[in-house]
């Protein structure tokens, strides 16, 4: 149990600590979109200035300027004189056709170039930057601008940059991204992973003693239970005339009966916590083992006025390789709570039910039930229903040991209501 819950406490803290630090690089990764697009902002805007400066000082070849920044920087360009005849246009392999994009922000720049003339003839004036969306998810920064050169020529200019994209960025980053993520995965499941054993260290050190001691006891105690039990046996055999004597006798061998039934269930339990539980798996025919299930506990039910009945198929059963001693143990199990909560004149059936995969057996009770606070526990080992324990038959060990001989058998047993009342405890095991 302890180390179902360690497992899950591994699981569950290493989850949490990778959605932090996954969300941590996101939010990077975010940031530096966010800082790559103002540095494309500033890096356009530095490059504007440089043409500008450029095409000012030097008219007698602006197309040869133009095309020189292209191949060196990815600002793509498009030069007007002022009449509206392009002078130069750039050619660049983008998802959008450039005239298209030249398109969209014409009308703006005619304008500005309209006002200019009018007023600023002379003048040179860089516009702002804008953003724009092309045709195929690619974005770009364009920036309008009217350019005077020296010898008094006009020129209309309007420079692109394709900016980036956020899936370029992530595809740029995520080899570095990929490996902090990977190595943060590693070092959290080893630390948590050691952090985790030595926390659950000193309890499993205290249990794994209650386990030794239990496993110790119970060997010795098997030893001076059969000596007691042997000379109770012999002193009954000798003729006693006392009354007080014979039930004195009578009750000696009750409780050594009773104390032994614990020594073996504890064993039983101590050689499953080691790991020592043997199985022999052989072909079991199931309707032998039913019907021998169902005489062992007929008589017990008839002394109790309950009626057992047995639910064989029609079908033959198919071979089941298991276990035959651990799988009678667990429907005995049953079947012994099943009689116990069974209140006079009432049913005991026993079920199954076959699949392609597997063969269920159902043990069905219409007595008291399981309460629902008691149904979480109810596979606890010492766990008893009846707080008061006024029942000293029962310790609370069978139905622990019945899921531990069902796990061996790597089968899977559970319980439900019984439809009117009682409790229906069931056993599946693969079939092979």
């Amino acid at each position: 149990m302890l180390k179902q819950l360690s497992n899950r406490l591994h699981l569950f803290l290493a989850g949490i600590l990778m959605v932090i630090i996954t969300l941590i690089l996101c939010f990077s990764l975010w940031n530096m979109y966010q800082s790559q697009q103002l540095a494309d902002i500033s890096y356009i805007q530095r490059m504007t200035s440089l043409i500008i400066y450029q095409l000012e000082d030097d008219t007698s070849n602006p197309q040869a300027v133009l095309s020189n920044y292209e191949s060196g920087t990815n600002v793509y360009s498009i030069l007007e004189d002022s009449e509206g005849k392009v002078l130069y246009q750039s050619i660049p392999d983008t998802a959008t056709d450039f005239a298209n994009l030249f398109k969209k922000i014409s009308n703006s720049i005619s304008t500005e170039s309209a006002a200019d003339s009018q007023k600023f003839q002379t003048v040179t004036e860089q516009g702002g930057f804008i953003e724009m969306d092309g045709a195929d998810h690619d974005h770009y920064y364009a920036i309008p601008a009217t350019v005077s050169t020296k010898a008094g020529t006009v020129y209309t200019l309007a420079l692109f940059y394709e900016r980036t994209s956020i899936v370029d960025l992530l595809l740029r980053e995520a080899p570095k991204y990929l490996s902090i993520w990977i190595v943060s995965l590693i070092s959290i499941l080893f630390i948590s992973r050691f952090l985790l054993r030595k926390a659950f260290e000193p309890t499993e050190q205290i249990l794994q003693s209650q386990k030794n001691f239990v496993a110790a006891a119970s060997h010795e105690l098997k030893s001076p239970l059969a000596v007691i039990m042997a000379n109770v046996e012999a002193v009954h055999n000798t003729e006693i005339q006392d009354p007080q004597a014979q039930t004195c006798l009578k009750t000696i061998d009750s409780e050594c009966s009773r104390m032994s039934k614990l020594v073996r269930d504890m064993l039983l339990l101590a050689s499953s916590d080691a790991d020592k539980w043997t199985i022999q798996k052989n072909d079991v025919n199931i309707d032998t083992l039913l019907i021998t299930l169902y005489e062992a506990f007929e008589p017990v039910c008839i002394r109790k006025f309950i009626f057992l009945k047995l639910d064989i198929s029609e079908e033959s059963y198919p071979v089941l390789y298991t276990d035959r001693e651990r799988l009678f143990q667990i429907l005995s199990i049953y079947l012994d709570n099943a009689v116990y909560y069974s209140p006079e004149n009432s049913t005991i059936e026993i079920r199954t039910k076959q699949t392609s995969k597997e063969l269920t057996f159902y043990v069905v009770d219409h007595g008291c039930g399981v309460a629902e606070e008691d149904k979480p526990f109810i596979f606890n080992r010492f766990y008893c229903a009846d707080k008061s324990r006024t029942d000293k038959s029962h310790f609370g060990l069978g139905l622990s040991i019945a899921k531990e001989l069902s796990r061996i058998l790597g089968g899977k047993i559970g319980f439900e209501d019984t439809a009117g009342g009682g409790a229906t405890f069931y056993l599946t095991i693969p079939l092979k």
